[in-house]
């Protein structure tokens, strides 16, 4: 009976890199095959002999970790504490009519004082991330007279019980 060894499912960046620099010394051993090396270290043969490959061609250096940059920021971090703080502002002194920031005015002052226009699904991932959570606004009106609600109320329920008796 052969045992089974529990590999997780996704490695990190790092752990990758350990797993490739740990086979570095059977990947230049000519005796272990490329079977053997693949089931070792949990990695399709393809795998094995890509990293072969590499490290025949480039050395010891090819199994690091190359730096995952992604696409850099358009925003400056200095320019990103600048928003917030426009944020915690009124959005009436930017030239609004109303209280309160939506995202398309939020994005439009970013447009107009940096010249950047991020689109407005990506921008509230963003706000999310800056700490910014999202709030929905409450739904009524500004003419609302709680008194005047529960004066109806009361005089509504009553009518209803005298026609129910």
């Amino acid at each position: 009976m052969t045992v089974s060894l529990w590999r997780p499912s996704r490695l990190t960046r790092a752990q990758q890199e350990e797993r490739r620099l740990a086979a570095q010394s059977a990947l230049t051993d000519p005796r272990r095959t490329t079977h053997d090396l693949a089931q070792q270290f949990g990695v399709a043969e393809v795998t094995v002999r890509a990293w072969r490959a590499r490290l025949h061609r480039d050395g010891e250096e090819a199994l690091r970790a190359s730096r995952a940059t992604g696409r850099p920021e358009r925003l400056t971090a200095a320019q990103q504490d600048e928003i917030g703080a426009m944020i915690d502002g009124d959005p009436r002194s930017h030239g609004f009519e109303t209280r309160g920031w939506t995202i398309p005015k939020i994005r439009h002052v970013i447009g107009m004082t940096y010249g950047v226009w991020l689109d407005r699904a990506h921008l509230s991932r963003k706000l999310r991330r800056w700490g910014f959570p999202y709030q929905r606004p409450a739904l009524r009106a500004v003419e609302r007279n709680e008194d005047d609600i529960a004066t109806w109320v009361r005089v509504q329920g009553e009518a209803l019980e005298k026609k129910s008796r």
